[in-house]
């Protein structure tokens, strides 16, 4: 079968090889893949960056799978061939791990990635351990089912993790599919939206946005800083303020934009140590949250979301074959994509 791998541990080492189609384990279900989207872990990995040491050097990319079932392994049970399902990306080794039995797994300390840490499926096939794959109804596409994953991550961001109830009035900072995803999913329960980007983010991303219905606003050196644009828009400042750029001066500065007894809650990743003022969240007693990964529950959130057609999936992706996946790599890279899949 073909898949897109990366064949060592340097920037850009990915191409497309033919390597034996998986067989599946006793307790494995075989996925012949739909589409597969590429995250931005996976860019993180494809560009060998700091923080992703923990990547194996020869790895068949992809986490953000949908597929439909060619066969079994002797042990799996309530799954048939020809069920349709999408793949739990972040897993788990230890299923007594406290975190796992608490229903936080992607929070355990035996958790891995499929697609990092084993192979994914930028690929024709994949071999996926049954408790790691979810059920998705015959009347949802397997292209948009494919947005499952990033969704689920959006959903714990902005349900568990957030506060954000009817009619808050929220900053997204940060117009990658992430952030765009916490913005619908946000605006689903009924917050008021403002999302915030850089000029860099204007052609695509901004853009993308105000298609879909969100105001925008530019944030730089030489533009009015954002808590002065959220008091334009708003009139006051905002309940809530869901960081998504990764940007350490959108988070360091994010105090300003929040109402005392706000929160902020940080989805994003850095690539450098950011300094907060935390004195100033202090005296507005603002509440600081991450939010990491996401769980079954936020999974069959998104599996919703997307079949109720809550999620304007065409405006969002980009579909590339598998055969042109290191163009969607590069074309992610310079930022001419907002979701680029792969048709597997």
């Amino acid at each position: 079968m073909k898949a897109l791998r990366r064949f060592e541990k340097a920037p850009r080492a990915a191409h497309i090889e033919e390597v034996p189609t998986p067989k599946p384990g006793p307790e494995q279900i075989l996925l012949k893949v739909d589409h597969c989207g590429i995250c931005g872990s996976d860019l993180h990995a494809f560009l060998n960056h700091a923080g992703y040491e923990s990547v194996l050097e020869r790895v068949t990319f992809g986490h953000e799978v949908s597929g439909t079932i060619e066969s079994i392994g002797a042990n799996v049970k309530d799954w048939a061939l020809g069920d349709r399902g999408v793949l739990t990306a972040i897993q788990y080794t230890d299923p007594q791990c406290p975190y796992v039995l608490a229903g936080d797994p992607q929070l355990s300390p035996t958790r891995r990635v499929q697609g990092l840490h084993l192979d994914g499926g930028m690929a024709e096939y994949i071999a996926v351990d049954q408790q790691f794959l979810n059920p998705i109804p015959d009347t949802l596409d397997l292209r948009d089912a494919a947005l499952t994953e990033p969704l689920s991550v959006a959903d714990h961001c902005v349900v568990n993790r957030s506060s954000i109830g009817p009619d808050d009035q929220v900053i997204v900072s940060g117009p990658g599919i992430i952030g765009m995803l916490c913005a619908i999913v946000a605006r689903h329960i009924g917050a008021e939206v403002l999302i915030s980007g850089t000029s860099a983010d204007e052609e695509v991303r901004l853009s993308t946005a105000r298609k879909i219905g969100f105001e925008t606003v530019i944030v730089g050196p030489d533009l009015p800083p954002l808590h002065e644009q959220v008091m334009a828009h708003f009139g006051k400042e905002a309940d809530a303020f869901l960081e998504a750029s990764g940007a350490s001066p959108a988070l360091s500065a994010s105090w300003q934009a929040v109402r005392t007894d706000g929160t902020v809650t940080v989805v994003a990743l850095y690539g450098q140590e950011t300094k907060l003022d935390v004195t100033q969240f202090v005296r507005k007693q603002i509440d600081v949250r991450t939010s990491y990964g996401s769980a079954t529950p936020s999974y069959h959130r998104a599996i919703e979301l997307l079949n109720n057609g809550i999620i304007p999936v065409e405006k969002l992706v980009k579909v590339y074959d598998l055969e042109d996946g290191i163009k969607a790599f590069e074309e992610a890279e310079r930022q001419e994509v907002l979701k680029p899949l792969l048709k597997c």
